[in-house]
């Protein structure tokens, strides 16, 4: 008898058998980024890829801790929102670690609802777990990113910015004007809310807290938004099971718009929080 398949079976079959060996090789070989992390795949490395015993919640501005991380650790940065996002999608994808540590700077903007959304919707979050294909680094049009973003680097020849590290005065003046305005604590309340259930949730499973501001410019750090925002997180997390870390001295480090730190001084301050961290843990 002969048995005849169809151009359409054999096209299927194809497909079928690249989609499965797709999926072998990522598991095999995973992806190497030469390109930073966007929300969406930071969220994924975190909750299908690696695992960590240590991870750092918090805004944009730890983006650079990510080249001064301990072993085993991971950082849930996300730019225009913060800790509240990083803290949500822990508590949501119930992978706790051991320690969190918590950036305080950004908690006033609450939590990217939209980014949650995306990456907890339920008929992809399972298919995310069997098959690595489906995230986004993975997709060919991001693995074309990540080529191209790491050609470039090694072609680029490297050139001093004469205006690097050098304080930005009329952003200075910007970030005074907004965090001395009025604020809204009403907001503020409910963000805290939330924030509280989070943590307390992380924190039941085990894990520990440790809250830190990262330093900004000494004309900023006694603002209207920063002190009532620094006075109220300590009221609330103020117990035995919370640590806090304090800035330092903040003329020890300079910003490039009075929140951003220098690259030297995020070097200086990464080994401070590090050193600090040993002490309050062990």
């Amino acid at each position: 008898m002969i048995i005849t398949i169809s151009l359409a079976t054999i096209l299927l079959l194809t497909v079928f058998g690249l989609f499965i060996g797709y999926n072998v090789v990522l598991r095999m070989f995973p992806v190497v980024r030469y390109k930073p992390y966007d929300p969406i795949e930071r969220c994924e490395e975190y909750m299908y890829q690696g695992s960590y015993n240590k991870v750092f919640a918090g805004s944009g501005l730890i983006g650079e801790l990510d080249h001064y991380m301990p072993e085993g650790a991971f950082s849930l940065c996300f730019p225009y929102s913060g800790s509240c996002t990083g803290l949500e999608i822990i508590a949501l994808s119930g992978k706790v670690p051991e320690v969190v540590f918590v950036e305080t700077n950004y908690i006033f903007k609450g939590s990217d609802k939209e980014l949650i959304t995306t990456v907890f919707e339920k008929q992809w979050r399972k298919l995310r777990h069997v098959a690595p294909c489906f995230l986004k680094k993975n997709r060919p049009d991001s693995l074309i990113k990540s080529a191209v973003k790491y050609l470039s680097i090694s072609k680029r020849p490297e050139t001093a910015n004469p205006d690097f590290g050098r304080l930005n005065t009329e952003e200075l003046d910007r970030f005074y004007r907004i965090y001395n305005e009025s604020i809204d604590t009403h907001h503020f309340e409910h963000i805290l809310e939330e924030l509280e259930k989070h943590v307390n949730y992380i924190s039941a499973q085990g894990c520990q807290i440790v809250f830190f501001e990262m330093p900004v410019h000494k004309d900023l750090y006694h603002s209207k938004l920063l002190e009532y925002q620094r006075n109220t997180l300590k009221a609330v997390f103020n117990n035995q099971n919370y640590h806090w870390i304090e800035s330092g001295q903040l003329h020890d480090y300079q910003t490039i718009d009075g929140i951003h730190l220098t690259k030297e001084s995020m070097y200086r301050y990464a080994h401070f929080l590090i050193q600090n961290k040993r002490t309050l843990l062990t």
